[in-house]
């Protein structure tokens, strides 16, 4: 069914460009972090005991500040009690840093992760919080200092833009991009500053100065470096999966020499044997000497002088390479890049991204560059050349100011969450497949999904802004398709509903024949929001999928209807597929790495656990009784 026109035009009245243009930016093909060993507490200086290392950990949503652990490794666990309360510091000490990990979370527990031991960014249950405040997941925690007067001795902090957080008992995965404060001699030049905290996905803080240490900091003063430090005194918390990267140095070109060539038939022996068309000195990498946008290259000559031995990774694009053959191959495009007279990277072409790394001690190092463009149409010029390394951030080489001369960035389009529910058709991509029959619902309780009507399945679920649809809307679109926003839960997308010859039977990854699963349409209930409906097999499923009140929950409410004719033998509904499935001690189901979680209604049957190669189901059997039958459960996340 259609939806009504008014929701339509209210539609439009939703669209909104976003707070600033959004720049292209390459992949990022980066080196591997570094990980601290949560095989034992080596990685930390000596603390008291409420700090151990297990194997396994989970947390009853009903039961406050509760974590159950299992002996092993991999995992580090704090349970503070009067006697043991110590905070957690590393032996590793950083100034710059980017910094991943997985949090868990028991109910009503508070933490925090101290960079350098003084700038906090709050780690708290925060799951159904709709107006959190610096003290909840993601916050950077605010100062305090008593000699500023009653009622004025905590300042600053900085909430998350939104609450991303994640039901209790669930793994959160948290990473942070932090600039330490900078010193001339003891004088500090200029502030600590989080450039980025993404929570779940969620980009909540961006380039936060913290003037100061925060509330709760082991160290009252401000250095160059400190350790890492993860809050021992106020709750428990779980981590895992602590990954890192610490910058103290920059690689720097000098002395950069450059031969420009313009003209037709250019490749390397053309280059390496007729005089350039001019050349010179110049400040960075650009394609600004070669002066044409097309039949053009360039050489390069210089020094690269990098602050530490170790391994180094050059990553280069040619924008003008592109996906069909005649913009590809040898004679069209080149990029080459040799170090200390030896090839580093070789590419003839044949794609734009050519990427090595290569052992380099510390100091100054010969280096060539060159690059040609043997094509006459396309505006493309872009030279683009990366580093990074041992303690060196990934950096650009080229000239970033002079990209994007032939083309404009394009501001996001945004469907907001509206003030009634909206339906909202697109396509949309999947683990890599585009689904082409997709309804994104929008609630303005701030939950909303993805459905494959063609499979009868939900693709995602999320709370927070609604959808991205720059590649439905902009120009004639690129791919048509609509992104989900907010703190996104992927789903197994595989059809909800089959018949099996037995409960061992393989789960069909897709259903193709409208004999076997049939899209009706959809309803819309008194408020407007939708019930899918299919027949299968000759059996009518109303798919009714409702948020709750609190806007944390969805409850999916399967109705069946049978003629008598029809056979309904082996039908299934499929609650959940995931690397792992695992029954928690609340009675619900933690899919994946406790990733969500379904829950039965009460006096549910037991559903099927399979334990199948590739992954684990679970099935819920349709048990129908004079025709009718119904299977509901609830997505928590």
């Amino acid at each position: 069914m259609r939806p009504p026109i008014s929701r339509l035009i209210a539609l439009c009245a939703l669209l909104a460009s976003a707070v600033g243009a959004q720049p292209a930016r390459p992949e990022r093909a980066a080196l591997p972090p570094n990980a601290l060993s949560l095989a034992d507490l080596a990685a930390f200086r000596p603390t008291s005991a409420n700090w151990r290392v297990v194997g396994d950990v989970s947390a009853d949503r009903a039961r406050r500040r509760v974590l159950a652990t299992e002996p092993g490794t991999g995992i580090l666990v704090n349970q503070p009690t009067d006697a043991a309360k110590g905070h957690l510091l590393t032996t590793m000490e950083h100034g710059d840093l980017d910094l991943a990990l997985d949090v868990m979370m028991p109910k009503g527990s508070n933490s925090g992760i101290f960079l350098m031991g003084r700038y906090e960014l709050q780690l708290f249950d925060s799951w159904g919080n709709r107006a959190p405040i610096f003290a909840d997941m993601g916050g950077i925690m605010e100062r305090r200092d008593d000699t500023r007067g009653k009622g004025r001795e905590e300042f600053e902090g900085t909430p998350p833009s939104q609450n991303a957080s994640r039901a209790p008992g669930l793994w959160q995965h948290v990473e942070i991009a932090f600039r330490a404060p900078r010193f001339d001699g003891t004088r500090k030049i200029a502030n600590a500053k989080f450039l980025r905290v993404v929570v779940n996905g969620v980009t909540v803080q961006e380039n936060v100065e913290v003037t100061g240490p925060t509330s709760g900091t082991a160290f009252a003063d401000e250095r160059p470096t400190g350790p890492l430090m993860f809050q021992g005194d106020r709750g428990p918390v779980a981590l895992k999966n602590l990954e890192y990267k610490s910058y103290t140095g920059r690689a720097s070109l000098t002395g950069l020499r450059y031969r420009a060539w313009v003209g037709d038939g250019i490749d390397t022996t053309w280059m390496a044997t007729r005089p350039p068309t001019r050349e010179g000195a110049s400040a960075t990498l650009s394609s600004e000497p070669a002066r044409a946008p097309n039949k053009f290259a360039l050489a390069y000559r210089g020094t690269l002088t990098v602050p530490a031995s170790g391994r180094y990774r050059f990553t280069s694009d040619i924008d003008w390479v592109g996906t069909e053959a005649s913009m590809q191959g040898p004679g069209v495009a080149s990029a080459r890049l040799s170090i200390d007279a030896k090839p580093v990277i070789a590419n003839p072409g044949a794609s734009p991204r050519a990427m090595a790394d290569v052992e380099l001690t510390a100091g100054p190092h010969a280096f060539e560059f060159s690059v040609y463009k043997n094509r006459q149409w396309g505006s493309e010029r872009d030279v683009r050349l990366w580093i990074e390394g041992p303690g060196v951030e990934r950096q650009a080489l080229h000239d970033e100011s002079a990209l994007g001369t032939f083309s404009s960035p394009v501001n996001p389009i945004l469907v907001a969450a509206p003030a009634e529910p909206l339906v909202l058709r697109s396509f949309e991509w999947h683990r890599g497949i585009k689904r082409v029959y997709v309804a994104n619902v929008a609630d303005p309780v701030g939950v909303h999904y993805s459905y494959d009507v063609a499979q009868g399945a939900p693709l995602y679920v999320w709370r927070g802004p609604f959808l991205e649809t720059t590649q439905m809307w902009h120009e004639r679109g690129e791919d048509q398709s609509a992104r989900p926003m907010g703190s996104t839960v992927e789903l197994p997308g595989t059809p909800s509903i089959a018949f099996l010859g037995d409960a061992n039977a393989a789960w069909p990854d897709s259903i193709t024949d409208e004999r076997e699963l049939k899209r009706l349409g959809y309803s819309l209930d008194a408020a407007g929001r939708p019930t899918f409906l299919l027949r299968a097999h000759g059996v009518d499923v109303e798919d009714a999928i409702r948020p709750d009140s609190a806007g944390v929950t969805l409850t999916r409410t399967l109705h069946f209807r049978a003629p008598a004719s029809a056979s309904t033998a082996g039908m299934y509904v499929q609650l959940a597929r995931g690397s792992r499935i695992a029954r928690q001690p609340d009675g619900s189901y933690a899919v994946g790495d406790k990733q969500w979680l379904v829950v039965l209604p009460a006096g549910a049957p037991e559903p099927v656990l399979r334990h199948r190669p590739g992954g684990d189901d679970l099935l819920a059997p349709v048990r129908f009784d004079r025709g009718e039958a119904t299977v509901a459960y609830s997505i928590v996340w």
